[in-house]
């Protein structure tokens, strides 16, 4: 997977987003089993790789449109959903060209709801007698060669997420982005610190295409609860 490519291709969408005049964007996100199903691809071969080519396009879309100062309105596009849909609206779906006209129709119909997701709740606080919160700090990426975000989680003991920051390679060095990450975690304070030394396949939200974040194990946090 190129990710250069992906960067660049999703850095120029944006700026034409923006050149257009858009202040609010609507944009999709799929499950894979969904994904399928519209796009009519096969259960094997390519279509897993090409899926994830497009959730990853999508999420940096959605990061440089934001970065930009555009509102971004992830919509989750469901087959059960959408194929009705485009059937009772007469759009053929035959081919590849109809078929993104149908997607970014339905997409920007004002009767689609937007995504109802919520990845943090800072206002859930500490369930009493759970103690103060934790950190996990992870790095996401295809490889080991091309880190592509630095993930900074406060949570609760439970695993609940508290409240997030993604640091992207693409707009920091190294440093910059542990500067970032000390920062936030001193704003936080959290009883203990994990660093997950595993990097990991970037997995995104079927609903909003946001990065899924990683936690510490209950067996990581019992482990070091007892030292």
């Amino acid at each position: 997977m190129n990710i250069s490519a992906i960067v660049e291709q999703a850095r120029a969408m944006a700026r034409q987003f923006v050149a257009k005049g858009h202040e609010s964007v609507r944009l999709p996100a799929f499950d894979y089993e969904d994904w399928r199903q519209i796009y009519q691809r096969p259960s094997q071969g390519s279509s897993v790789n090409e899926f994830r080519q497009q959730a990853k396009t999508s999420f940096y879309l959605m990061h440089f449109l934001r970065e930009m100062g555009v509102e971004v309105l992830p919509v989750p596009v469901k087959a059960s959903q959408f194929l009705p849909w485009a059937e009772k609206s007469g759009h053929g779906l035959a081919g590849g060209h109809d078929l993104a006209h149908a997607v970014g129709e339905y997409v920007n119909d004002p009767a689609t709801p937007v995504t109802a997701c919520r990845h943090s709740d800072l206002m859930a606080g500490l369930l009493l007698g759970q103690g103060p919160a934790l950190a996990t700090v992870t790095i996401f990426g295809e490889n080991s060669e091309q880190p592509e975000v630095m993930s900074v989680v406060i949570h609760r003991p439970d695993g609940q997420v508290l409240e997030s920051l993604q640091i992207l390679a693409v707009d920091h060095t190294p440093q910059e982005a542990w500067d970032q990450a000390v920062e936030f975690l001193d704003r936080f304070r959290p009883g203990k610190v994990f660093q997950d030394h595993t990097i990991r396949y970037p997995q995104y939200c079927p609903d909003c295409n946001a990065l899924l974040v990683n936690v510490a194990s209950a067996a990581d946090i019992e482990a070091a609860a007892r030292q």
